[in-house]
């Protein structure tokens, strides 16, 4: 062999090893993205479908707050809805009214009669009426009617399509009456499947474009689910009506606060607040201006945080307005270490809650607000136990005339009235012996 063919086979060898380095680079490359895109794909499915869920759990509720819980008692014939149609119907337009604001497909509430398990609210315009219609339970539903709130990802395929479906329990004396579901296409699930499924496949054959693309893909998802987590999570630990924190915000919030005041040795006071009259409002004016009045007293609450040295939190902690009920609400103010200091915030919450927005409120229908105190750790370490005594003392302040605090002590505990054994163990539960 000549030098110069040697030369041509040396330079031969280099293109193949060349090329070969290029495929195997390539193939090694197209190999990692494909398997990091499948699994961030699959990350944000497993994201989406939990997104997915929580929306549903959280419309559910949303729909729940929308249920008078005595009339949803009371309807167990088509005579019965007939005798409150007005009452019935305006429920239902509320029910539908949501189901437009949050993009669902249905919301319908069901309830047991008998053996059966029946459609009481259906806001489906597009199918006669549905009322007593027997309607058959799935997982969701039937662990709903257990008492959880839950939600399924294509769980539900019946006469009228497929579905994710969720369902909290509707409640009544602790006891499961009925449930409130909601549902979306699982289009929206099934078309997500499709998207991933062909942009692996661009993504092997156009390796260059393909990474470019992903990147974007999974930039955009990645901002819609940190958009629509955010937008859930706000669902979830936010009142719709007074912009406020949650129960279930203020519930997790709880042992977080504790445990950093036990850990540099602060306090805090948690006062349970009621609404007096309230009712009044409702059975007087009407349901909007019962939720104006709601409206008013969050805003009230939330604000006096600004107005007062007093209620300025330390360091990493928060002050929280909370409405955890109809008419109730919490506040958690740091710094409160004895009773005066509690004395003093209680009165200064009462004393300012004449405002201009509430006065007609107060002069109308004598609304006013019955306080309990109770101080962390002064009266005790323990959260539960905290929202218990909180508790104990609103009830003497509304038996002791309404419109006033009462600081928790020991001597208040003798005269509570036992609570359920269902109500034990749960805080924040219904207490409407306390109202009005």
């Amino acid at each position: 062999m000549t030098h110069s063919g040697e030369i041509a086979l040396r330079k031969s060898r280099f293109q193949c090893i060349s090329i070969l380095s290029f495929i195997g680079f390539s193939v090694v490359v197209i190999g990692i993205t494909v398997f990091m895109t499948l699994k961030n794909t699959g990350d944000l499915m497993e994201v989406l479908e939990e997104s997915v869920q929580a929306q549903l759990i959280s419309i559910s509720v949303a729909a729940r707050e929308l249920i008078d819980v005595d009339k949803f008692d009371s309807y167990n014939s088509t005579n019965d809805i007939e005798n409150d149609i007005e009452s019935y119907l305006r429920t239902l337009n509320e029910l539908r009214s949501l189901r437009d604001r949050v993009g669902a497909k249905y919301i319908y509430a069901l309830k047991p009669i008998g053996e059966k398990y029946v459609l009481l609210f259906d806001v489906d315009e597009d199918v006669e009426n549905t009322r007593f219609k027997e309607y058959a339970l799935s997982p969701v539903y039937e662990r709903a009617f257990r008492g959880e709130d839950t939600a399924g990802i294509m769980n539900v395929s019946d006469e009228y399509g497929n579905f994710n479906t969720g369902a909290v329990p509707i409640r009544k004396n602790g006891k499961v009456i009925g449930i409130i579901c909601a549902d979306i296409e699982d289009a929206y699930i099934q078309k997500s499947n499709n998207a991933s499924f062909w942009n692996a496949a661009t993504l092997i054959l156009t390796l260059a474009l393909t990474m470019g693309v992903m990147t974007g893909i999974v930039s955009l998802l990645l901002y819609r689910v940190r958009k629509m987590q955010d937008t859930l999570f706000r669902m979830a630990n936010y009142d719709v009506l007074t912009k406020l924190p949650n129960r279930q915000f203020l519930m997790a919030y709880l042992p977080e606060i504790a445990e950093k005041s036990l850990r540099n040795r602060t306090s805090f006071a948690l006062l349970l607040i009621d609404l007096d009259n309230f009712k009044t409002v409702n059975d007087q004016a009407g349901h909007d201006a019962g939720d104006e009045l709601l409206r008013h007293i969050g805003a009230y609450l939330n604000g006096i945080h600004e107005d007062a040295k007093s209620f300025r939190p330390s360091a990493g902690i928060l002050n929280v307005s909370a409405r955890i009920g109809g008419d109730e609400f919490v506040q958690i103010i740091p710094g409160v270490s004895t009773e005066e200091e509690g004395q003093l915030v209680a009165r200064k919450v009462l004393d300012n809650f004449r405002t201009k927005n509430l006065f007609r409120y107060i002069e109308k229908y004598q609304v006013g607000l019955s306080i309990g105190v109770a101080l962390f750790p002064y009266h005790t370490e323990d959260y539960n136990v905290l929202i218990k005594y909180a508790d104990i003392a609103m009830y003497h302040a509304k038996r002791g005339g309404k419109n006033a605090y009462r600081i928790y002590s020991e001597e208040m505990s003798k005269t509570e009235p036992e609570a359920k054994p269902e109500q034990q163990d749960e805080p924040f539960q219904d207490r409407r012996r306390y109202r009005n």
